[in-house]
């Protein structure tokens, strides 16, 4: 098929990509944690990767998962990988055609399939799958009329509705591709272009394309995790409060853009009411290195907790739900399906402007991240000018309640970005923040954490202040399918947490 010569570029605009929205530190924060800039940007697993999908030769650096020997401090070959009890993984489904569809899943029974997504044309959507687990497509219009059916089968994990080609009919294809506009060929290339290189990638990597070639690598810069145990440090100046300031104190933030600044020298908000030490100390200890997960021992106070927790008695919870397919529904929609028990916690969301102490919980979590705080909130049009977007890369921090036998089945974090958005955003980090602890289960999972020790999952036991970071992407840019994580049952007790999820190159709904 005709290829159109504005395609010959993809190479180059990877490059572009990561270079516009790579955001410099300043010389104070690169002095106030135990990781050089080397250690963030030159990640030992990425590895260059040359290929070829008919515009020349190209080169990338893609991720190549480290042998599981060296998670241990050994050499490599020295052990070999479990294989975990969990056997689900990420499924993702293209649609590769100019109309709207439906995405089903099929209980293979006789009986009517379970809504997913509703995929837009030249779009994708998915959820976290089995083996065996079949899905279907459908028109908008007809669900009777199944356009495309699927089996879920490891390893492939990206699945393509192609009504266009036709395998070992040229004469066919060409005359479905001249029935397409300008527009529509391009978008329609585009995906074979993305599916050409997703091949040359698993070759590679061993690891699904996720995302949509070419998406450039994060802008947020990742902890190494090199080994398990390994410690990484940060300083922030966002002390811990130890005391409880007047209600009157605690009023919504009303500065806006860049009058919420804070120099080095400036005292922090309500500095009154902190530790009197001029900084806290976070360490990051490595619990995962694949996926990339670590614990930070007391990252709140019990003080900070408690007003978290006083907020709740204010707060309206809502049932969950679950985020992250990309694929629109409608109240109608979710109304229609009574199966969907994959999430059965409580939750509300708190905004980082809620008051002083909520706001010094996304300034913390900036400096973890070694991110500037500046771009979790709405900014000035002077504020970082080479960052596109003035709106906030972080979500609203989401309060969730889990009762006794609530949870939230093994899942992800991210989702499957929009083809229209060419720079890609999706979720790039989650912090997990538990306020309780003492209850039976409750656990965060991760249950495909590469070891060579057990098949079981990676439980974290919920502490009373501890966060859990862990990445939705990798350092090449490609979604984490090993980033799966689950809320096991709470068995006795309840349990509370908050999330803060981080988005990479911005945050789009």
């Amino acid at each position: 098929m005709t290829r159109p010569a504005s395609r010959c570029l993809l190479g180059i605009r990877y490059l572009t990509l990561l270079l516009l929205f790579v955001i410099p530190s300043t010389t104070a924060r690169e002095q106030t944690c135990s990781a050089t800039e080397s250690d963030f940007f030159s990640d030992p697993a990425l590895h260059t990767m040359a290929f070829d999908i008919g515009y020349g030769p190209q080169e990338i650096p893609a991720y190549v998962q480290p042998d599981v020997s060296t998670f241990y401090r050994l050499q490599p070959g020295e052990r070999k990988p479990t294989t975990p009890k969990h056997n689900g993984w990420a499924a993702k489904f293209v649609n590769m055609s100019n109309k709207r569809v439906r995405l089903f899943w099929d209980p293979m029974n006789g009986g009517p399939g379970s809504l997913i997504a509703n995929i837009e044309p030249y779009c994708a959507a998915g959820t976290a799958s089995f083996p065996t687990h079949a899905f279907y497509m459908t028109p908008v219009d007809d669900e009777s009329v199944r356009l495309a059916s699927w089996a879920v089968s490891p390893p492939q994990s990206v699945y393509f509705y192609d009504p266009i080609t036709v395998d070992g009919d040229e004469e066919a294809t060409q005359r479905n591709l001249d029935r397409l506009s300008h527009e529509d060929f391009e978008l329609y290339q585009r995906h074979v272009d993305n599916r050409e290189f997703s091949k040359r990638y698993f070759e590679f990597t061993g690891r699904e394309y996720l995302s949509f070639y070419p998406r450039a690598r994060p802008s947020h810069k990742i902890w190494r995790a090199d080994y398990f145990g390994q410690e990484h440090w940060v300083t922030t100046k966002e002390t811990h409060f130890i005391a409880m300031p007047e209600e009157s104190e605690l009023g919504p933030v009303k500065e806006i853009g860049s009058q919420r600044i804070l120099k080095e020298s400036d005292p922090r908000i309500l500095q009154q009411y902190r530790s009197p030490e001029p900084f806290l100390n976070l360490t990051l200890k490595v619990l995962s290195c694949a996926p990339r997960a670590f614990e930070i021992d007391n990252f709140l106070s019990q003080t900070e907790v408690d007003h978290i927790m006083y907020l709740t008695t204010g707060m309206k919870l809502h049932r969950s739900t679950t985020a992250g397919s990309n694929g629109q529904l409608s109240e109608e929609d979710l109304g229609r399906d009574s199966t969907r028990n994959t999430r059965t916690s409580l939750n509300t969301w708190v905004y980082r402007e809620k008051d002083a102490i909520i706001d010094t919980i996304y300034r913390r979590s900036a400096d973890l991240l070694r991110i500037d705080e500046a771009l979790l909130r709405p900014r000035s049009k002077d504020e970082l000018p080479q960052v596109k977007s003035k709106r906030s890369l972080a979500e609203a921090l989401q309060l969730v309640h889990y009762d006794v036998g609530q949870e939230y089945t093994a899942h992800h974090d991210f989702g499957y970005a929009n083809i229209y958005n060419e720079d890609q955003p999706a979720r790039f980090a989650t912090l997990l923040l538990y306020l309780n602890e003492g209850m039976d289960g409750g656990e965060t999972q991760f249950p495909r954490w590469v070891n060579a020790h057990t098949r079981d999952g990676l439980d974290v036991v919920p502490k009373v202040g501890k966060a859990v970071l862990f990445y939705s992407q990798l350092p090449d840019g490609n979604m984490d399918d090993w980033s799966h994580h689950a809320a096991l049952p709470v068995r006795r007790g309840e349990k509370w947490l908050m999330n803060l999820w981080v988005w990479d190159p911005s945050y789009e709904t």
